[in-house]
């Protein structure tokens, strides 16, 4: 003889646990992403950025002798 009354059935996901379960998924997202942000924004403030190379079009405005 069996016990089929001890078996559970899993219920199927309604649409409103889904879309419970896509806006939890978009919420740990946006909160990782802002993470990411404030730790690349304390990363600039801690090291100065160093200057910029110069293209070749301000080198050669700025050397007379190739003008």
């Amino acid at each position: 003889m069996t016990n089929d009354g001890n078996q559970k059935a899993e219920a199927p996901q309604s649409e409103d646990s889904r879309n419970l379960s896509g806006m939890a998924k978009a919420f740990l997202v946006s909160v990782a992403w802002s993470y990411a942000e404030a730790l690349e924004r304390m990363k600039r403030s801690r090291n100065p950025q160093e200057p910029a190379p110069e293209s070749p079009t301000e080198q050669v405005d700025r050397n007379p002798e190739n003008n």
